[in-house]
């Protein structure tokens, strides 16, 4: 189901420390790329809706939901990371923990985009996905392959991938592990892809 990696816990949010570049910077478009596909499906399935989409892990700047503010005026977005800015423009980000925040509020559509692959318990994700999102809601998620983690080690030694950031990689779960947990979770799995070569995952989940 899942190869177990690292045990340490995370002590800054993605983008936090750095900027992307090169091919890690085309990893980052390839994931809004399918977040774009997610949000055209959210609105073409409500016409003339006001919708709420939520991104968990959403990194310090919240770089997704910049660029997706921009294309989805109908859409208000909302990130929350375990640190954040207070410089934004078109959207909200809550400072919390993932692993410990409670939603206050529902929403029409969750996006996680490569953060479960950090967390210790992917099952308390998935569960924070359910709790997120309300009734017949759509979830979006990336995380790499099992497979691509020999890949991006070795992108990470050569510099092209941040060495901290693919050490921070908790586990690599399989597409069965993946569906097993969205089961668990009470969340259909509506799509299922692999994408950048297979060395990624896309599934598309709704909540019952």
């Amino acid at each position: 189901m899942a190869k177990q990696i690292s045990t340490a816990k995370r002590s800054h949010s993605y983008g936090q420390q750095r900027t992307f570049r090169g091919l890690e910077d085309f990893a980052v478009r390839r994931r809004l790329f399918r977040a774009r596909s997610f949000l055209d499906l959210l609105v073409s399935e409500n016409p003339g809706k006001e919708l709420q989409c939520l991104e968990l892990g959403c990194g310090f700047w919240g770089r997704n939901l910049a660029a997706l503010s921009q294309g989805y005026p109908g859409v208000e977005f909302t990130g929350v990371d375990l640190s954040v800015t207070s410089e934004t423009h078109g959207f909200d980000l809550i400072e919390a923990d993932l692993t410990t925040w409670i939603p206050k509020v529902t929403y029409d559509g969750v996006l996680s985009l490569a953060v479960i692959e950090h967390l210790l318990d992917p099952q308390a994700h998935f569960d924070l996905i359910a709790k997120c999102l309300r009734k017949d809601g759509l979830a979006g998620l990336t995380t790499p392959a099992p497979q691509g983690h020999f890949v991006l080690k070795k992108l990470a030694r050569l510099g092209i991938f941040d060495r901290q950031e693919i050490k921070d990689h908790k586990l690599y779960l399989t597409q069965t592990g993946l569906k097993a947990l969205a089961d668990c979770a009470g969340l259909s799995v509506e799509q299922y892809r692999e994408f950048s070569m297979g060395m990624n995952q896309w599934m598309l989940l709704r909540k019952a």
